[in-house]
This record gives C-alpha cells, structure tokens and sequence, in this order.
C-alpha cells in the first residue's frame, strides 16, 4: 500500500486532528543504546526504608541513536498476517480499522520515509531521552496507564515516559489506584529533573487522568456512549451499516488510550496530546456470519510549551 504523504511537520499535526495514530515498532527493531542513571539515591533510600524502590533508576538514552525511520500507512489496508497492529497487554488487532494511522519506525526507508525520534518504555521504570536537531518529528510507545512530562528548553527538551505499573491502593477503587500511580509517577519525574536537568515551571504532561477511561466522569462516559450508538448487544443504527434490521450487534465497546507526538519547525520543539477513542463491535449478517469492525475518534492538543 501507499505511504500517507508528508509535505511538511505541521502536516502530521493536521492529520492527527482527525485520524488516531498509532506508533508501533517494526518487528526486530533494536532497542537503542541507553544507560542506567541513579536518581540522586534515592534508590538506596527506598530500600533502606522498606519501601518501593521501582523506577527510581532512569534508562536514559542516547539522542543520535534514537533516530530511526518512520513511514506512515492506513491501519485499514495492513493485513493482520504481514504486520500485526497490536499494544502490549492488549488482545485486539488493530488491522482494518478505519480512521486509524499506523506510524511504523524501524522498517527499512521506501520514498515516503522520515527520520523520527523514538523513545522506548518498560513497566515500573523511567525512561527519558534529551533531543536535538537529528529529526523533525518525535513519538514514543502508546499510553494505556503511563505518563508523559516534558521539560527544559524547547530547542533540545528532555522527554520522560513513566510507568507505575506495581502502585496498588488496598481496599481503594481503581480510581483511587490510578490517582496513586499519576502521584508516584510526577514525584519520579520531580526526582528526574533534578538529576537531567530543567525547571518545573517549564514543565508538562500528559497523563493517564487525560485518557483512561475510568477516568472520565459520568457525564464525559455517556456522551460519549451516545456519541458512538453504545449500547450492549442491541439492535441499533450503526453509521456504516444503515439497515439495521439486517444486522445484529455483538461485544460493543467503547477504549479510549493516547499518543504523545513532538514535532519541530523553526529549531523549537512542540508537544502534542492526542486522546484515542475507538468503538470496536462485531455485527452478523445474513450472508457474512460476525464481522469484526473498529473506528477511531480522536481529539488533538497541543500541551508544550504552555
């Protein structure tokens, strides 16, 4: 299939305000040369007090080495077979959704390919990387339950991606659990930036609270359930099938996840949230039997600088 075109960086904005991007990793690609980095003792620290000692540790890589080579392509032209698009923990194949764009790095360079900044990820770790001019662009993994900070000067940040996958709440709900975890994971970030370097006022994030659906409120939820025709296994309107009393609903749901892009014009690097809401169903039809189907709605901000 056909590259998507890029003509220039404001154009991967443009694209990502109507179209989810998905940023995956080409089957075999080495994970760039990195270093572990102590975060001011505060490992040893931890320890000493019986307490969780995960993350304290940076991975911190090296800039030139975590450029790679990135192509664009619609998630509904891959075939599951030659290049599966899947997230990690996550049992759906993202291939043939429609309104999805897969941004695939470390495949060999074909005309439409363009140099991007990667930055790799792992549970209950931090990982940060400094970045320069080597690139115009940068991605890193997608968000189920991590957090992203930026900080330092625009014309070479420090990008941080968190995880605090191990951070439970006894007796608490999952919404007191995942507020725990976005706490831990900005004291993470607050005892890495002393150590990298910048200031917290020049800071931002984006976190699991920006995307996660028990996160969002009761009102937020059912907006968007009417937004998508949610409704259980129903007979409904769906947008793409109008004949409703051909087709039965199955395993209708609603996943919402994030991607967090950079991109740089003019020597100053801006940061870019993008909240992915997919509405994933099955429907059956006389001649067909069950049809699985997924679409992608998205919204796009920039969040760095302020």
């Amino acid at each position: 299939m056909a590259p998507v075109t890029l003509y220039k960086t404001s154009d991967l904005v443009k694209k990502a305000s109507s179209q989810a991007v998905f940023p995956m990793l080409a089957p075999g690609t080495a994970v760039p040369a990195s270093r572990q980095q102590s975060l001011v003792g505060l490992k040893r620290l931890m320890k000493g007090r019986g307490l969780d000692p995960h993350g304290l540790e940076a991975t911190v890589y090296d800039t030139q080495s975590c450029v790679v080579s990135g192509t664009l392509l619609e998630a509904s032209g891959i075939d599951s077979n030659t290049m599966p698009i899947i997230e990690p923990g996550n049992p759906f194949f993202y291939n043939g959704d429609a309104n999805l764009l897969a941004l695939v790095m470390g495949q060999p360079a074909v005309a439409q390919s363009f140099n991007v900044y990667y930055l790799h990820w792992g549970f209950d770790s931090t990982h940060c990387v400094r970045l320069g001019s080597h690139a115009h662009y940068f991605i890193t993994a997608a968000l189920q339950g991590c957090s992203i900070f930026i900080t330092g000067d625009p014309a070479s940040p420090t990008v941080y991606h968190l995880n605090a996958n191990s951070v439970t709440v006894n007796g608490g709900t999952e919404a007191q659990e995942q507020q725990a975890k976005v706490r831990t994971m900005a004291s993470r970030f607050d005892a890495a930036r002393k150590v990298m370097g910048g200031s917290q006022q020049s800071s931002g994030s984006a976190k699991m609270t920006d995307y996660m659906p028990g996160m969002l409120s009761v009102a937020a939820s059912t907006q968007l359930e009417q937004e998508h025709g949610v409704s259980g296994t129903s007979w409904y309107h769906l947008r793409t099938h109008a004949f409703r009393s051909f087709w039965k609903v199955d395993q209708d749901f609603l996943v919402q996840y994030g991607t967090v892009f950079g991109v740089r014009e003019g020597g100053r690097w801006s940061f870019y949230f993008q909240r992915r809401t997919r509405h994933g169903y099955r429907y059956k039809t006389w001649t067909s039997g069950k049809v699985d189907h997924g679409e992608w709605d998205v919204s796009c901000e920039r969040f760095w600088p302020a």
